[in-house]
């Protein structure tokens, strides 16, 4: 005989609900506060847990929680970055290929509804050094991401590839930070951050930024 009560969820279908709960919880004291201000105990009282454990028992590490908080986000952008690909396999306007790069980013954004902060969590995890580069990994090793940076490339063939390196880092940290401030003003004046204006724009900027004409001869380094 089951001993289960009926009217509460079952045990599986609650620990989920409590996993997902304190994920949250700690993207938003990230976003606010910054990494190295957040103690497991803070994410774990802000949820409202009464066992000091639930975080581990939960999710596990800190480092596992940020892999956990950074893919639940990255595979949606990722299929949004999926089917815009498809949809600009071909063209020859390259600002085709740069939207299908920004725009999957903005529209998650746009997806999560106000109030988010994972366009400010997104610069706290930039910035760690022991973070950085898993937290890009997972959405630049998308095939159609790589394949959207080639089809931009393919218009400019006079650029050095240390060149490129430097204008991909430059867009990347161009859309977080524009997108982090976005959303920043939209917590601090409860408007809503108008997320297809922010994306069009940074299309557009970021066009700019990797097609510019490369004027000034750099001597190599020796």
């Amino acid at each position: 005989m089951s001993t289960d009560n009926p009217a509460q969820p079952p045990r599986r279908e609650q620990a989920g609900a409590t996993r997902e709960l304190l994920l949250r919880t700690a993207e938003r004291l990230y976003a606010e506060l910054g990494l190295a201000q957040v103690s497991n105990r803070q994410i774990v009282d802000a949820a409202g847990q009464a066992n000091n454990s639930a975080l581990t028992y939960h999710v596990g590490t800190r480092a596992d929680l940020i892999r956990a908080i950074t893919r639940s986000h990255t595979d949606p952008i990722a299929c949004h970055t999926w089917r815009m690909a498809e949809e600009t396999r071909g063209s020859t306007d390259p600002r085709d290929h740069v939207a299908a790069l920004v725009l999957p980013y903005t529209r998650h954004l746009a997806d999560l509804g106000t109030p988010s902060w994972f366009a400010r969590y997104g610069p706290q995890i930039s910035t760690d050094p022991a973070l950085a580069d898993n937290a890009r990994a997972d959405l630049i090793r998308v095939p159609q991401f790589q394949e959207g940076l080639a089809a931009v490339w393919a218009h400019v063939t006079d650029i050095p590839a240390r060149e490129v390196a430097l204008r991909e880092q430059a867009m990347r940290l161009t859309v977080i930070h524009t997108c982090a401030e976005q959303e920043r003003t939209a917590a601090e004046t409860g408007t809503p951050a108008d997320w297809t204006l922010v994306g069009e724009a940074l299309v557009d900027a970021v066009t700019g930024l990797l097609l510019a004409p490369r004027r000034a001869q750099v001597a190599n380094s020796t």
